[in-house]
């Protein structure tokens, strides 16, 4: 626009002003003197700008009525925005007109035509009618003002987003721009090299550089497979938002060439553009947790729908219609047939992803997946015909991509030509999911899909190092508190394949001191997320899970693994041993072997191709302390669960009479209840007793037997012990011990405080863990033996011959 025109040269623009054309009118501030109502003038539609420059929000024409000139001296900025009175009018005539305004003009292309003729008669009529449209008016204006600020955003593209969060995120990036150099091989959009950078990211993983090159830039469907914590989730969760962007660029730049297009309402409801599944509500809510991170600032709505969690609540986020839904089978195949509009219609599905698929496919699980599946629409080309017989190209019509995830595969040699075979009988076909070539036809996999398996022959993490301990079934509580206590740094998981193990291993670890989080499914979500959140909040935290949690968790920092019970199959141990040394980080994992298990361990090492395994270390002079210890908290368990059994026994008649109405007596006899009394009296002291005795040793630090209790010098000072017992002096002037016993750590005296990982690295001994092999060995040591044993027998003999011959020489 031009700047306004000086008062002096206001009668040149009248005599102009019929001879400027629409597309010609220039801004001015001044008008008629005589005729103080005729607020736009000149052109066909009866003002200074076209209707499709001029904005109604911002110059106060909404619908037919201005709000009032010159009324109050706070709407200053309102006077100079409304083109309706000059400047000069304002000085002359201000007090004047705003008595006679009011609130309000009333203006419309037929009254400025007719305003001389009726200026006198129906000035007052002009005014009530501006008062009653004045809060319509009001109304109105936010909504244009929101409309405007839709418009100008579209205009500005995506350069303009960017340019925002280059100025706000600056500080918040961990890399700069010559950091993560390595990423631009991958062609991805500036918005999510920006993410990448705040991240952290400084290369993708090996994942990552085979299947986004694939699936972002060549649309094809992937089947990828690589080992537990190598980036899955960003592999194929970046290609998802680089075409999400894409497709918004592609739209804006649309709209601003098409200008019948630009004037059309814009559709702000947005389809399902991609969903995700996952076998867990733990991995479906850190995948969704990643993609926001991922996506922040992006504009892309991403939702966890998972069971465990109000179904109301997950109703109300899909009727904001994300972009992106992540989800478990169970939950999500709920919500379908109920009919939810927003997960009933995939015809604009883009990606169907299926994360963990070999668990996926396990016997009697996620039956509601197939009916997911078969929900899909069936894909086809990038366009469609229309009834004129051309293709009407759509965005949202391209095929839909298939991404099937796992850290194990097995396809067979002719996989192709079965995807070729089956795309047309596939949704025909009987039967269940029997395995992930099934999976991926019925998923409607394309034959041109890339495969990618990085998976090595173990398997396993590179710098995951496995050993296993040997003990009784009574002796594991005693192994596995000694790893806690003795080496407890770092964050550990410990695995139990039954929920009686896992409360009965968490019962006995909590009465010895350890804090530990429990988690399995038979616990409610909202406990579930708690368990996660508090130990993701302890560097030196406990985790004992069931195999619920052996699946996809990305927990940073796990430093130890401890297989309490052996998982059921080898795919389970390898998920399992995944929860450490991810993302090129090392860990340790330790399988805890009873006799019973030991056919199950070999056949699981044979399964893996394991030819030998570390045997972790163990200080047997710490044992006798540990197995006291342990043999106290398990007195102190079973008084525990036996009154906690009787409550709960009691509660149960209590509950039951209640319901039917029956009053309970229980009353006993004298001497019974005199009897009862003395056994909880002599239980309760004797429960004193025991915790008392076990406190005493708490309190103490666990010292190996072979170091003297009286005289310190008599196993010797190491260095590492005289700065243990330094520490310790200071700590116990202080009194910090007395005051945080139960959150403290334990204080171990004579060895050093280390990771499991540097004591199975300096320590460890290879064994053999190959059956055959080991009985080819024991079969070569026999012989051994008995050749030295033949070879004794000779030897003795001769010399017994020798002794019988002298006897007769002489």
């Amino acid at each position: 626009m031009s700047s306004p025109l000086p008062p002096e040269k206001s009668n040149s623009k009248k005599k102009s002003r019929k001879k400027h054309t629409k597309g010609s009118l220039q801004w001015t501030d001044s008008l008629l003197s005589e005729d103080p109502f005729s607020l736009l003038s000149g052109g066909d539609q009866g003002g200074f700008l076209s209707l499709e420059e001029i904005d109604e929000s911002e110059f106060g024409l909404i619908g037919e009525v201005v709000e009032a000139v010159g009324e109050e001296k706070g709407n200053k900025k309102k006077k100079k925005k409304a083109s309706s009175v000059s400047n000069s009018n304002k000085r002359k005539r201000g007090d004047e007109l705003s008595s006679e305004l009011g609130s309000g003009t009333v203006v419309t292309e037929e009254g400025d035509k007719e305003e001389k003729k009726r200026k006198g008669n129906n000035r007052n009529n002009d005014v009530k009618d501006g008062v009653q449209g004045k809060e319509e008016a009001g109304r109105k204006n936010k909504k244009n003002k929101k409309e405007k600020k839709k418009k100008t955003n579209q205009k500005e593209g995506t350069s303009g987003e960017i340019a925002k969060v280059d100025e706000k995120g600056a500080k918040s990036f961990l890399l700069g721009e010559d950091e993560v150099y390595e990423w631009n091989a991958l062609r991805l959009h500036p918005s999510l090299m920006n993410s990448i950078r705040r991240l952290g990211f400084r290369e993708p993983t090996p994942i990552q550089r085979a299947c986004i090159p694939a699936a972002a830039h060549q649309g094809k469907d992937v089947i990828g497979a690589a080992e537990t914590g190598s980036g899955k989730t960003l592999a194929f969760g970046l290609p998802i938002l680089q075409r999400l962007l894409e497709e918004r660029e592609k739209a804006a730049r649309l709209k601003l060439e098409d200008e019948n297009l630009a004037d059309k309402k814009i559709d702000t409801e947005s389809p399902l553009r991609a969903l995700i599944v996952a076998p867990t509500r733990e991995l479906a809510l850190q995948v969704c947790d990643h993609l926001k991170q991922a996506g922040k600032s992006l504009d892309i709505y991403v939702v966890p729908i998972v069971g465990g969690m109000s179904l109301e609540k997950q109703e109300r986020l899909l009727k904001r219609r994300p972009h992106i839904v992540v989800g478990t089978p169970g939950r999500l195949w709920e919500l379908m047939s109920s009919g939810h509009q927003h997960l009933v219609e995939l015809n604009s599905l883009s990606f169907f992803v299926l994360d963990e698929a070999d668990r996926m496919i396990e016997g009697g699980h996620f039956h509601e997946l197939q009916s997911i599946i078969d929900m899909l629409p069936v894909t086809s080309g990038s366009g469609t015909e229309s009834s004129d017989g051309q293709t009407e190209p759509s965005m949202q019509r391209k095929k839909r991509q298939t991404f099937v995830f796992s850290a194990t595969i097995a396809l067979s040699d002719n996989f192709r030509k079965k995807l070729k075979r089956g795309l047309s009988s596939s949704r025909s076909a009987s039967g269940g999911l029997s395995s992930i070539e099934t999976l991926s036809e019925r998923a409607g996999m394309r034959p041109d899909a890339a495969i990618i398996d990085l998976t090595n022959a173990s398997i396993m993490a590179n710098k995951l190092e496995e050993s296993f301990i040997e003990c009784g079934e009574e002796e594991k509580d005693a192994y596995l508190y000694y790893i806690l206590s003795v080496h407890g740094q770092g964050r550990t998981m410990i695995f139990c394949t039954s929920i009686a193990a896992l409360r009965h291993t968490s019962a006995i670890l909590r009465i010895l001191g350890i804090n530990s989080w429990t988690l399995h499914a038979q616990m409610q979500q909202r406990a579930r997320l708690k368990a996660m959140d508090r130990f993701r909040g302890n560097e030196n935290s406990v985790l004992i899970a069931t195999d619920v949690a052996a699946r996809g968790l990305d927990i940073p920092h796990v430093r130890t693994v401890i297989h309490y019970q052996l998982p059921h199959s080898a795919e389970v141990y390898i998920h399992r041993s995944g929860r450490t040394a991810r993302a090129s980080t090392d860990g340790c994992s330790i399988a805890v072997i009873s006799p019973k298990d030991k056919t199950k361990f070999y056949s699981l090492c044979k399964s893996l191709s394991k030819e030998s395994l570390k045997q972790f270390p163990v200080d047997n002079a710490y044992m006798p302390e540990v197995m006291k210890r342990l043999s106290l908290a398990r007195q102190i368990d079973r008084f525990t669960r036996k009154s906690s059994q009787e409550n709960a026994k009691k509660n149960w008649f209590e509950k039951n009479a209640e319901a039917l109405g029956v009053d309970l007596d229980f009353s006993d006899s004298e001497e019974e209840g005199t009897k009862s009394m003395k056994e909880k009296k002599s239980s309760s002291a004797q429960l004193n007793k025991l915790q008392q005795e076990l406190d005493a040793h708490l309190k103490r630090p666990l010292q190996p037997r072979t170091l003297s209790h009286r005289y310190l010098a008599g196993a010797g000072v190491s260095p590492v012990l005289q700065q243990q017992l330094e520490e310790l002096s200071k700590r116990n002037a202080k009194g910090d011990i007395a005051e945080n016993n139960k959150k403290s750590r334990f204080v171990v005296i004579g060895q050093d405080l280390v990771e499991p990982l540097h004591a199975l690295r300096s320590s460890g001994q290879e064994v053999c863990v190959n059956l055959e092999k080991k009985k080819e060995v024991q079969k070569r040591a026999d012989i051994w033996k008995r050749k030295k044993q033949d070879e004794k027998k000779r030897a003795h003999e001769q010399k017994r011959k020798a002794r019988k011959r002298a006897k007769e020489g002489m």
